[in-house]
């Protein structure tokens, strides 16, 4: 029994003393994980763009069916489908009108949680450092701008272009993945990483390279990421309602996990979704370089990346000419330029949210628009 006491003594120091990040180390997050960490906040725009609402009932709820392949061998409604899964938000816009929409018991005011889909935004700030100067290029070496890493072994040949790419041959496995999430000090995690291989480059999506993209922006900008971020996307952008971003402590020494965590609500995604639609251009102003969003959001196979995946987009088959942002459990900012469309889809915990069945889904919904 004395010795049963003890162990329930150990845990409760544990779980005390890391802010709970040892009992947490093996669980995968979860949609509301991000209330257990602190934030930062990200002002919202003073002036709000609004999409246009439609002058008729499209009734695409009922009009458009897709085939539910994996788990359903009858074509259903997209009403149906979206009840199907476990559906957070789910918006269809085109030439800024919002045709469909869809929210969890209408709460289309309420934030929600996302993922990987924090990534693009830190490729499009490492976009807008490179415009203004603060970053001379994506082919400088990581050691120009960390000097920490300049005593490492082969650090000093991973280039900002391979943190993007995920190939920098840095260690990182998927249970490092869930190691950062619930990490309570990301600058130690940092300084424990490993080269797993330097000479060929190779694809490895890593939580590591996105961290280590937010750091030097941080020590280029002079400001925190989230900061950078109020300033030259989420204002410019004309959002709604803030921003926050999940922290891995609260000092001085806190920093955003960059890789993940972004709170907002789901219009405001859509907002820096149809930035990348336009070219990087919001109205009259060019927040991010026409060349930087066409490089995003185009194959570049090139020193070991994928040819689906480049600065942190996903790319679509060639004929459609897609892009979009993913995070875990079936969200998107799902882009198709060719019909000014942009669809967006959160979804919570669960199943069925495998990224390759939703991106047969957008294909079938975007074919009937």
């Amino acid at each position: 029994m004395l010795k049963l006491i003890n162990i329930c003594a150990l845990l409760l120091l544990l779980y005390f003393s890391t802010g709970c990040t040892a009992l947490h180390y093996t669980k995968i997050p979860k949609q509301n994980s991000h209330k257990i960490f602190p934030q930062r906040k990200i002002e919202n725009s003073d002036t709000t763009f609004n999409f246009y609402k439609p002058t008729k009932d499209y009734e695409l709820g009922k009009t458009i069916g897709v085939t539910n392949r994996d788990f359903n061998p009858t074509d259903v409604s997209l009403d149906s489908l979206v009840q199907l899964h476990k559906t957070i938000s789910f918006v269809i816009i085109r030439n800024d009108t919002i045709l469909y929409e869809k929210f969890k018991d209408d709460l289309d005011t309420v934030s929600v949680s996302s993922f990987s889909i924090a990534k693009p935004f830190i490729s499009t700030l490492i976009g807008i450092a490179i415009d203004e100067g603060n970053i001379k290029s994506i082919d400088d070496k990581i050691t120009d701008y960390l000097p920490e890493f300049r005593d490492r072994p082969l650090w000093n040949q991973i280039s900002i272009r391979d943190l993007l790419h995920h190939t920098s041959g840095i260690k990182f496995t998927k249970a490092d993945n869930i190691k950062f999430f619930w990490s309570t000090d990301l600058r130690k995690q940092i300084s424990h990483l490993t080269l797993e291989y330097s000479k060929v480059k190779r694809f490895n999506y890593s939580s590591a390279n996105t961290l280590l993209l937010g750091i030097i922006l941080e020590k280029t900008t002079g400001s925190s990421v989230s900061q950078y971020l109020e300033k030259k996307l989420w204002k410019p952008l004309g959002t709604e309602a803030p921003l926050y971003w999940s922290l891995d402590r609260n000092d001085s020494l806190a920093l955003e996990k960059t890789f993940c965590c972004l709170q907002g609500r789901t219009l405001d995604f859509a907002k820096f979704a149809r930035l990348y639609l336009n070219g990087g251009k919001w109205n009259d102003q060019q927040i991010v370089s026409k060349n930087w969003v066409d490089y995003s959001t185009h194959s570049d196979p090139a020193n070991g990346n994928r040819h689906f995946y480049n600065n942190n987009w996903g790319i679509g088959p060639l004929n459609y000419g897609s892009f979009y942002a993913q995070g875990l459990y079936g969200q998107f900012l799902y882009v198709y330029p060719k019909k000014n469309v942009i669809i967006v889809r959160f979804g919570d915990a669960g199943l069925n949210y495998h990224p390759n069945y939703w991106l047969n889904i957008f294909l079938q919904i975007i074919d009937q628009l």
